[in-house]
């Protein structure tokens, strides 16, 4: 049998199965052929009138497309990863990996891929990569006329190698050559301040991934075997991450049975998450964002805030709500879709919207001029710049009202 032969089979046994659990959740056959027809249609006139189809790569036409159809929705947040990219995709959660150190999205707007915040100490955070950045270009290359994944895996490389990326921030486009490295995803840092009131205590989550429940709870009792006062919890630009590692953390800071987030699907009954409870000492809390405080950052700051627990200090948080879950393909890839959105313990929605803080930063410094604050991004022990202007709030909040 030839390729294309065994392609148009292929599609055909795919087509019918998709149809027939179609037909059982309910959906209208008529609508779902009708929708269908022209992707249908375009594949079929590729293998039999495409003038280069004998060496077509096919699986390649059928990522482009599976892409192209997320785009359509228009949804920042829903995208498609190939087999490969979903197999590589793992190591963003697991803890390590070589490139620049960005967590990102699509802009289906501009077509460019939308920066949501530069981990904290990697190359782009260095480099002055902000919350809302665009990147149009990477190495020349326009971000509009290739795939999402191509675009990410132009950015990733070996350590030591050089990558230029163009950037629209705002009506200013700027240049970056950064130098790539592997990026060592260490999740809590933490430091103490030794003030008028007694000693302080410094914590930053840097993401929320499969280690960071563990390595905070770690931290956590060192921090607080110390002997503290008070404790500032430092969410600044952590892109977010797993919801579980977000339930797990709020409920480090929340008596138990406290509401932390709900979230409500198009499908399905919505789901209430809870505080687990926790044995550590109650002690006035700070929590610092901004605008790179995205996702499972939001949920941790809408509970510590709506819970009267903290005290939010920093500027308005991303404003990403929605919840993805990764459907399996027949081709090995996965398409994740938005399925919810989900709220904050009073019922806000905060889609595209954010957190406002209780106390509000003004001042234009940013963290990238933290040179006292970090001298190794690796270090778990830091050393925390009391002249960071976020910093220099909490104290004085915590000080007047002691």
């Amino acid at each position: 049998m030839t390729s294309k032969k065994r392609f148009i089979g292929i599609m055909s046994i795919i087509l019918t199965v998709i149809l027939g659990s179609l037909i059982l959740t309910g959906a209208s056959e008529k609508a779902f052929q009708n929708n269908l027809a022209p992707i249908a249609e375009t594949l079929y006139y590729i293998m039999n009138y495409y003038y280069g189809s004998d060496n077509l790569d096919v699986n390649k036409v059928v990522d482009y497309g599976i892409d192209g159809l997320i785009k359509g929705l228009g949804d920042d947040f829903s995208y498609y990863y190939n087999q490969q990219a979903y197999e590589e995709q793992s190591i963003d959660t697991k803890g390590e990996y070589g490139g620049l150190g960005i967590e990102v999205t699509y802009d289906s707007e501009y077509k460019a891929i939308k920066v949501i915040s530069p981990m904290y100490g990697t190359p782009a955070w260095k480099a002055g990569l902000k919350s809302g950045d665009l990147i149009i270009e990477v190495d020349g290359t326009p971000v509009k006329n290739i795939s999402y994944m191509e675009a990410i895996n132009m950015m990733r490389g070996e350590p030591g190698t050089k990558v230029k990326l163009t950037i629209l921030r705002g009506e200013e486009t700027l240049t970056f050559e950064i130098t790539r490295e592997k990026i060592h995803l260490i999740p809590v840092k933490y430091g103490f301040i030794e003030s008028d009131i007694g000693r302080i205590g410094y914590v930053r989550l840097t993401k929320f991934n499969e280690p960071a429940t563990k390595e905070l709870e770690k931290v956590l009792k060192t921090v607080y075997e110390k002997g503290i006062v008070a404790l500032i919890f430092d969410l600044r630009n952590n892109p977010g991450g797993l919801l579980d590692t977000a339930v797990d953390v709020a409920s480090m800071f929340l008596d138990a049975n406290k509401l932390i987030v709900t979230v409500k699907p198009k499908v399905g009954a919505e789901e209430r998450y809870v505080s687990k409870g926790n044995n550590f000492p109650e002690v006035p809390l700070v929590l610092l964002v901004n605008e790179g405080s995205a996702s499972a950052s939001e949920i941790v700051t809408a509970a510590l805030k709506e819970n009267n627990r903290a005290i939010v200090i920093g500027k308005k948080t991303f404003g990403k709500g929605s919840v993805q879950r990764g459907f399996p393909l027949s081709n090995g890839g996965v398409a994740f879709l938005t399925i919810a959105h989900y709220q904050t313990p009073s019922g806000k929605d905060i889609h595209k919207v954010g957190i406002e803080p209780n106390i509000w930063i003004t001042s234009d410094a940013t963290e990238n001029n933290h040179k006292q604050e970090v001298v190794e991004y690796t270090k778990t022990h830091i050393s925390v710049n009391v002249d960071d202007p976020y910093i220099k709030e909490a104290l004085k909040y915590l000080i007047e009202n002691r």
